[in-house]
């Protein structure tokens, strides 16, 4: 039950995980990124926050 509401939804991937990492995207939003994604964020050029 608290999982819901403690984990962040991997903007890539979709799955969710309480370990995310925040990036900023092109428009500055906040977005956050499994640890299996992260290469792929950092291939598209996000920053991190």
């Amino acid at each position: 039950m608290f999982k819901k509401f403690f984990s962040k939804t991997c903007f890539f991937c979709g799955k969710k995980s309480k370990d995310t990492t925040p990036y900023l995207n092109d428009g500055g939003e906040t977005v956050h990124v499994c640890f299996q994604c992260v290469p792929v964020a950092e291939r598209r050029a996000l920053r991190k926050k």
